[in-house]
């Protein structure tokens, strides 16, 4: 459950130095021009992992200590989430999405047979430091204090050999319990060649969803079911 303060703040923002919480030119506009925050205003902020405390904005770039350090414990079970970059916006939408659900892992899948975006070798780096961005400021929309992960882009290979991995596929049997990551395929899904890699499949439901849609559905039930047994065993 999240604590009272993160609930409560005006703001969310990750800091290098939680001692002495100083603003990135960006945070710091954004609490300034977009949220129009007042001098005063509570104002979290956290290292990204896991280390967070309470501030108070006062309109400049440093912000003014005001509560005690927290340190919350990582989930004991990381979840992932590994996806084919898709057409348009849709994979912005996607990465925004898992994070605000609440997974720890983005993998970014390389072409699969099916791929339709296949993205430059000279801009890969490029697009993963635009999907860490978009991750950055999810995080701080979502009040998380542990910032996911983004990574790959991977091979469908070596992400299929991952611990607890399940490819989504339609009948798919493996309870989405035993799932730590869930891989989506891309527009056209799967070929049969590459479904023969899968440690097994898992079933996201009875319509046939659009990947992006698939993403975000399996993060969902991953991490309700990651709460249902942390709510079990709390």
């Amino acid at each position: 459950m999240m604590h009272p303060l993160l609930r409560q703040s005006s703001a969310h923002v990750f800091v290098d130095n939680i001692d002495q919480p100083f603003l990135h030119d960006a945070d710091e506009s954004h609490l300034r021009k977009s949220l129009r925050l007042r001098v005063g205003e509570p104002v979290t902020v956290s290292d990204g992992a896991g280390t967070w405390r309470l501030c108070t904005w006062n309109g400049s770039h440093y912000l003014e200590v005001a509560g005690d350090i927290h340190r919350e414990a990582a989930p004991s079970q990381q979840l992932s989430v590994a996806v084919a970059p898709v057409k348009g916006d849709r994979t912005d939408l996607a990465i925004e999405k898992l994070t605000e659900v609440g997974i720890d892992r983005i993998i970014v899948l390389a072409p699969l047979r099916r791929s339709v975006v296949r993205w430059d070798d000279k801009k890969t780096q490029h697009h993963v430091d635009r999907l860490t961005r978009i991750v950055r400021g999810a995080a701080m929309q979502s009040r998380r204090v542990f910032v996911p992960q983004v990574v790959g882009p991977m091979s469908l290979s070596a992400v299929a050999l991952l611990p607890g991995a399940y490819f989504a596929e339609p009948g798919g049997l493996a309870p989405v319990g035993s799932c730590q990551t869930i891989v989506i395929g891309p527009e056209g899904g799967f070929d049969d060649d590459e479904l023969t890699l899968a440690q097994g499949t898992v079933d996201l439901g009875p319509a046939i969803l659009r990947a992006e849609t698939a993403a975000i559905v399996a993060a969902t039930l991953m991490v309700a079911h990651r709460g249902r047994l942390s709510d079990h065993t709390g």
